[in-house]
């Protein structure tokens, strides 16, 4: 792991994307918690109850007023009707005066309404038990008026012998007006929170028809771009997902391409880099002397680093563009063993070894990323974990893990390994691309595990990579 300091290239969008995808794994509600702090639903509860409120207080008020005339259109008859049926009582009925026993007998009540029947020259001849014994309006025209706080209605007989008077307090004609208008409003006050709790039922049924898409984007993996479902959508809702719909679709064409163009650039890349490395083979044969064979090996060695550098950058275009999405059940230990056999001198001098420990289990992955992954692993622990140093991959379970005795890493540099063209110190002279552990991060990120780096290891030395899978991604 050279000390060559790294560049420091523009970060993609693709990574920003891993970026964001790799938050919202992490933490779902990240996302979420830096939107603004209103609801949509609260919103709308708050504005429609409001319309309800001023709905209903301009229906009360118009209702009052209609009650008010009514009432008091009512009231006044009723007012006149006794007048009239007063002055129809026969003389008789007026001879005698009433005495506190007869009153006695109608018992305690209230009187709204209280009447007079007066002779011609405005005397009392009879009245009821709380009526005044002085005429309620004197002189009064036939007619209602206010005559201080009664409101009296004056009626004269014919032939203008009888006279009578029916009175009714203001203040009880209001009360009747204002107990009608608090009716109104007490029901609106007292069913607004029962119908703040109704819309709110009413808006979560009709806000919850918009969890199924967001659902399905919010689990999807960072590279399915497959069309969101909208037959069980509602209309309101139809050109929101068409819309999202068009963008995945682009956005497809978009990863197509890119992944178009890394086959290509491996396909014309491979045959140019294998011609010059044979040139530069056959130019270091034909050399006779030093001053020639130098730099001509010299130019080997770089058409050599540019080769594994290439397939490096495409491998990485490869992965991240979405391959180790796929899945098909994958033995790790049959796994381990094909990647193995690619380091067949490592395996001879004893450099490199496989260990399976327990009960070996099936994972669903992409095996031709997986197989990435490990060989990126092993090629790193045979690298920078020296000559004298003993690789081992070890199989454990639903563990993929290799592990080198070699020098390792500080243990502050272990977590800045998995950044692109991040080498690292570990005191090694060997030079590398920097690309190896970010792609197997990005494998594991695709692949559903967890890569776990550490160094040391014991003993002050030795450097460890796993690769950790979800239980829930093993295969049936």
């Amino acid at each position: 792991m050279s000390t060559e300091p790294p560049p420091a290239p523009a970060a993609p969008a693709r990574e920003l994307g891993h970026r964001l995808h790799r938050g919202r794994r992490a933490n779902p509600g990240a996302l979420a918690t830096t939107a603004p702090g209103w609801r949509l639903q609260t919103q709308l509860r708050r504005q429609l109850l409001l319309l309800m409120a001023g709905v209903w207080l301009v229906a009360a008020v118009g209702a009052g007023l209609g009650v008010w005339a009514r009432t008091d259109e009512v009231l006044d008859s009723a007012l006149k009707e006794t007048a009239e049926r007063l002055l129809m009582l026969p003389e008789a009925a007026l001879a005698e005066p009433d005495t506190a026993e007869r009153l006695a007998m109608l018992g305690a009540h209230d009187e709204f309404v209280v009447y007079q029947v007066q002779d011609a020259a405005g005397g009392v001849q009879l009245k009821s038990h709380r009526a005044p014994t002085q005429p309620l309006d004197p002189g009064a025209p036939d007619g209602l008026r206010q005559a201080g706080s009664w409101l009296v209605l004056s009626l004269t007989a014919p032939d203008g012998r009888r006279r009578a008077q029916v009175a009714e307090t203001g203040a009880h004609r209001r009360l009747v007006m204002w107990d009608s208008m608090g009716w109104l409003l007490g029901m609106l006050a007292a069913l607004l929170p029962a119908a703040g709790l109704g819309l709110g039922w009413l808006l979560r049924r009709a806000f919850a028809t918009l969890e199924p898409p967001r659902h399905e984007l919010e689990n999807r993996s960072l590279h399915d771009l497959r069309p969101l479902a909208t037959r069980h959508a509602p209309a309101e809702l139809q050109p929101w997902l068409t819309t999202v719909n068009a963008l995945l679709a682009r956005v497809g064409d978009l990863v197509d391409s890119e992944r178009a163009f890394a086959a290509n650039t491996a396909h014309e890349l491979r045959t140019p880099l294998a011609a010059a490395t044979a040139q530069a083979q056959r130019l270091v044969q034909a050399s006779t002397d030093a001053a020639t064979r130098e730099p001509a090996q010299a130019l080997l060695r770089q058409l050599d680093r540019l080769t594994r550098l290439a397939t490096r950058l495409l491998q990485l275009a490869r992965i991240e563009s979405g391959v180790a999405i796929q899945r098909e059940p994958v033995d790790l230990v049959q796994l381990a063993v094909l990647v193995i056999d690619d380091f067949a001198e490592a395996q001879r001098s004893g450099q490199l070894r496989l260990q399976v420990q327990g009960q070996p289990m099936s994972i669903s992955g992409d095996v031709d990323a997986l197989g990435i992954a490990l060989r990126n692993l092993i090629d790193n622990a045979l690298k920078h974990g020296g000559d004298a140093a003993t690789v081992t991959v070890r199989v454990e379970g639903q563990r993929l893990s290799v592990h080198d005795d070699g020098p390792g890493v500080a243990p502050d540099l272990v977590a800045g390994l998995v950044r692109k063209f991040d080498r690292g110190a570990a005191g090694t002279a060997t030079a590398g691309s920097g690309l190896g552990l970010a792609m197997v991060h990005t494998v594991a990120m695709q692949s559903g595990a967890r890569l776990t780096l550490r160094s040391p290891v014991a003993d002050g030395h030795g450097f460890s990579a796993s690769l950790d899978f979800d239980p829930d991604a093993s295969a049936a």
